[in-house]
């Protein structure tokens, strides 16, 4: 449509003028600028910073862990590479599937009627990340005997795997630690910030923490835990929870 400025209107008759002034004007182009997003917590990047509030939650959540036990062990008795690709496999499939529960938990506000357009799962995810934290840092006075049990445990359930094909050691490692991992604290960790970070940059930094810490399982675990403490891994992650908390309600008032 053409636009027809005043000035030249008036060199026109007055009835055409006032006919073509009244016909609808096109809309004026759009500002050659983006508003830039407001910096979160980690730069102003969603899947910055997803991937990297998923992959230190995840790793100082696995250190010490039952699924890292059970691969502390398992690579003593069994190829590394098979566990570790095993492991890996299972934690990289459990995550995709926690981040997709968490998704769903974030659709739910369109389901609330007269929301008025309250964030409730970032609310709550915020809610799952204090509780988290709180737990860690109350439970980590007693850090190294949690650690004793859960290595425990994880032996209990080596013992119950046989020898076999690499085919065969493959999955059972996978299933073993499938099943390890199910309902576990890094897994319910990483619902609650799906729900409220980029789902990508999570998975990929899950993704990457399960990574390391299996290898450092892998390749020396136990030497590991001579070096770094369990009562620190479980003060630091559990600072990590509360920090990531209180990233997720600053984002909410920033209306990031």
């Amino acid at each position: 449509m053409i636009s027809l400025a005043p000035s030249s209107l008036s060199n026109l008759p007055s009835p055409l003028a006032h006919t073509l002034l009244l016909l609808p004007q096109p809309p004026p182009p759009p500002p050659r600028y983006r508003t830039r997003p407001k910096p979160g917590i980690i730069g102003d990047n969603p899947f910055t910073e997803g991937a990297v509030s998923g992959f230190l939650l995840i790793l100082f959540s696995e250190l010490g862990d039952k699924t890292f036990f059970i691969a502390l062990l398992l690579a003593a008795r069994r190829p590394k590479g098979l566990v570790f690709a095993g492991t890996v496999g299972a934690l990289a499939v459990m995550t995709v599937i926690s981040v997709a529960l968490g998704r769903v938990l974030h659709s739910l506000d369109d389901l609330i009627p007269g929301g008025g357009g309250i964030p409730f799962d970032d609310l709550l995810a915020a809610a799952l990340l204090v509780v988290f934290g709180v737990r860690t840092l109350a439970a980590a006075g007693g850090a190294e005997e949690s650690a004793a049990e859960e290595k425990e445990e994880a032996a209990e359930e080596v013992d119950k795997l046989g020898s076999g094909a690499a085919a065969g050691l493959l999955l059972s490692t996978f299933l073993l630690v499938f099943a390890a991992e199910w309902g576990d604290k890094s897994f319910l960790a990483t619902i609650a910030l799906a729900a409220a970070s980029n789902p990508a940059g999570v998975v990929l930094g899950a993704v990457g923490g399960h990574g390391v810490a299996t290898a450092l399982a892998v390749a020396g675990g136990a030497a590991l835990s001579k070096v770094v403490s369990e009562r620190t891994v479980q003060y630091v992650g559990g600072s990590l929870f509360l920090v990531f908390a209180a990233a997720t309600v600053v984002d909410i008032f920033r209306g990031v």
